[in-house]
């Protein structure tokens, strides 16, 4: 799945350059109208502190994480298969440009929802967390073969992060 996400994003590269789409920040929803859901909420889902400090740690990296059209739909519902093997994508209603690791997290985060049925133990997880991660990082051959070494860094630097 990695590897399939990666190829979306790859693909969404040359439509950045082709249609028009929405311009977005997850850093700017975060400090705006998620908090302010959480908030009238009373913060019964997440403590306020850890909130916070979430949004802090993300502000201090926000804006050297690589920006581009994503999908901001990323779950097994939004993949087309044939013969169990993938074929294509579909509701690209949320696509927007936005931090590129926004649909892969949101991908895993996926696979840990209680409605996914998986259940995964943390053995489990961490080894489909590696397998994603390795998959959408060999992608990086490919930025590197079109000569983009700065997408190619960016993919291995997010695959390496995670080591």
């Amino acid at each position: 799945m990695g590897e399939t996400i990666a190829s979306l994003h790859v693909m969404f590269r040359e439509c950045e350059k082709k249609i028009p789409f929405w311009d977005n920040s997850l850093l700017d929803e975060m400090e705006g109208w998620v908090k302010d859901i959480l908030t009238a909420d009373g913060w019964k889902l997440i403590r306020k502190q850890e909130y916070e400090s979430s949004v802090k740690r993300l502000r201090t990296v926000y804006a050297v994480l690589p920006k581009q059209l994503i999908h901001r739909d990323v779950h097994f519902g939004n993949f087309l298969f044939q013969n169990g093997e993938f074929s294509g994508y579909i509701d690209f209603d949320l696509s927007q440009r936005n931090i590129r690791i926004f649909d892969l997290s949101y991908f895993l985060a996926g696979l840990l929802a209680k409605e996914s049925g998986n259940n995964l133990q943390k053995e489990e997880w961490l080894r489909i967390l590696h397998d994603v991660l390795s998959g959408y990082e060999s992608i990086a051959t490919y930025f590197i073969s079109i000569e983009d070494l700065l997408c190619a860094a960016d993919a291995a630097d997010i695959f390496h992060k995670v080591q």
